[in-house]
């Protein structure tokens, strides 16, 4: 068999020949742009929004109870979080870099803990950040470490006029006597650091509620915590957010799980993200989001900060969800639809001409999709949100005595996290077996 005969020269085809990038050659013009879409790619992109969380996970050092990173983890996916505060760690150096080992592909992690001669920690505070939503480097990022296994600052890039955002997490004591001295402390580190940026944000548990109604039984603190707490705000112009977006409601953040003794029924607001006042009106969504599967006696609490200099862009055109690719009816339907659309095309005696099958074709596709799109809602998914609109209902209802409403509200709040850990194991269980069902491939 003879061989191919090889193409003809581009310069015998009338073409400009190829100039390789290598080619000292080459067009100077050519490198310049080559050299800017090289840059253009390496160089972390931000968007205009970023959401902010903070949570305490009760305790995440131990084998027992490992997973709560994970969770944690799937947490900030689920609802878009780019920086998550994490309080009562209990994490040691060794479990602490094997976690930043593990998630380093895909998150940023700084933990910072008070270590005893155990090499274990009682308290600890630490900073996840989601690589996919803060595209950044660890160059672009800073760490300064406050106080000890109490307070973690981390600076990313972001569009103020600064270039970056200032974030810092706390994990306050609950002693009356030395949560107020803790405020102090922090006040002091940024008196001796004036170098240090001053934070944007501030978010944690802060074992302390500022006024009487973010406590059930409702009462106020120490009047000298609340002062030096006061204090550390107004000098770095901070305020609660989600105060101050709804300054007529009563959410808490934390319940007891006692069932005798003086913290039987007791609830509060003591997680909360203060931001700078100058920022506030950059900020949307404050929520207390109760739909979360940790397991931890405190809610998630969370805000968004957007860039309102970008262009407003729409949700974009109407897809086919992705899961419907798998879904067993849908393609049954799909393999109708088409074929019938196919058959009319070629079907000579047809009047009607092939744009308009087309038309009728993606019109049919399209509203088949959305009605099993609807049908196939899991039952759990619709539970969790009659379940919401039943705690939010409970929680404004002032006519049931505080002891029917406490335990009315608790049952809600359970059933929707066991629902959520029940979609979440789901999703563990339907990924470990692969995408189709069958075992995932060994690599």
């Amino acid at each position: 068999m003879n061989a191919a005969a090889a193409p003809p020269p581009l310069a015998q085809a009338g073409l400009a020949p190829e100039v390789s990038e290598h080619d000292e050659e080459a067009p100077v013009h050519d490198n310049e742009a080559r050299e800017r879409a090289n840059a253009m790619r390496k160089a972390p992109r931000t968007k205009a929004k970023l959401t902010i969380g903070s949570v305490n996970i009760n305790g995440a050092g131990s084998d027992e109870t490992h997973y709560k990173w994970s969770d944690a983890i799937n947490t900030m996916r689920a609802n878009g979080i780019g920086v998550l505060v994490v309080q009562e760690t209990h994490l040691d150096r060794a479990r602490a870099s094997r976690i930043q080992t593990t998630y380093d592909k895909t998150m940023f992690m700084k933990s910072s803990s008070e270590l005893f001669d155990t090499n274990t920690s009682s308290k600890g505070v630490a900073i996840l950040i989601d690589r996919r939503i803060v595209k950044s480097t660890n160059l672009d990022i800073k760490w300064y470490e406050v106080i000890a296994g109490r307070a973690l600052m981390v600076s990313i890039p972001w569009r103020t006029d600064t270039g970056k955002l200032h974030i810092l997490g706390v994990y306050a004591p609950n002693i009356p006597e030395q949560n107020g001295r803790f405020w102090d402390d922090v006040a002091k580190v940024f008196d001796d650091n004036p170098d240090w940026p001053r934070p944007d944000f501030l978010t944690g548990d802060f074992n302390m509620v500022e006024e009487a109604r973010d406590r059930e039984p409702p009462s106020a603190c120490r009047a000298a915590t609340t002062a030096a707490l006061a204090n550390l705000l107004d000098r770095f112009s901070l305020v609660d957010g989600w105060r101050k977006e709804n300054p007529n409601l009563t959410r808490f953040t934390w319940r007891s799980r006692a069932t005798t003794g003086p913290q039987l029924g007791c609830r509060s607001r003591i997680d909360r993200i203060y931001v700078n006042s100058s920022l506030w009106d950059d900020t949307r969504e404050w929520n207390i989001t109760i739909d979360q599967p940790m397991y931890t006696d405190h809610e998630l609490v969370q805000t968004t900060i957007y860039d309102l200099s970008t262009p407003f862009i729409g949700k974009g055109r109407w897809e086919v969800p992705s899961f419907l690719l798998k879904h067993d009816k849908f393609l049954e339907q799909m393999d109708s639809i088409c074929s019938a659309a196919d058959l009319a095309s070629r079907d000579a005696a047809n009047p009607t001409s092939p744009q308009m099958i087309l038309e009728d074709l993606k019109v049919k596709m399209r509203d088949t999709a959305r009605t099993i799109a609807r049908e196939a809602v899991p039952k759990a998914r619709k539970k969790i949100e009659d379940l919401k609109k039943d705690l939010e209902k409970a929680l404004d209802d002032q006519t049931v005595p505080a002891e029917e409403q406490r335990e009315l509200t608790d049952k809600l709040s359970d059933e929707i996290k066991d629902l959520e850990r029940q979609l979440l194991d789901k999703r563990r269980s339907d990924k470990s077996r692969g995408c189709c069902g069958a075992p995932p491939a060994c690599f």
